[in-house]
């Protein structure tokens, strides 16, 4: 039955670890996501030509998934057609937190990704695509 959800399927031990790896998931998501919006916010405010930056970006070491499937609409500032929305992050990176605590395991860069969704939330973007995360770092820019 599972086969029908997924070409992969893996045992990872007794019940709960499945939900282990759904948030081991999404805390990887999350922080490429947010470092994605980090740096085509740079990008931007260095002036760089942001079409040229993603390609260079996406065919070297530091590409992504996230990068590649975002990056297009975070240059181009597109946010209506909704993939993931921003509040959707908020409340996954809110889970991973939870483990992260539970675990007493220290987690910077899940917690720097968890305020970068919720501060664009804050703004009003929540509906918005998980993409406007990089509207985070250009308001903060501007403000800095």
């Amino acid at each position: 039955m599972l086969e029908t959800f997924g070409a992969r399927v893996h045992y990872l031990g007794v019940a709960g670890c499945g939900a282990q790896m759904k948030v081991l998931n999404q805390l990887l998501c999350g922080v490429h996501l947010a470092a994605a919006g980090e740096a085509l916010a740079l990008a931007k405010r260095q002036g760089l030509p942001l079409d040229l930056t993603l390609e260079i970006l996406c065919s070297g070491a530091a590409g992504s998934w996230m990068l590649a499937d975002r990056g297009p609409r975070m240059i181009a500032g597109q946010f209506d057609d909704v993939t993931s929305a921003v509040d959707i992050f908020v409340k996954d990176m809110s889970l991973v937190l939870d483990a992260t605590r539970e675990s007493r395991f220290p987690a910077a860069l899940a917690h720097a990704a968890y305020l970068a969704f919720l501060g664009t939330a804050s703004r009003g973007l929540g509906a918005q695509d998980d993409s406007a995360v990089t509207t985070h770092y250009e308001i903060a820019a501007r403000t800095s």
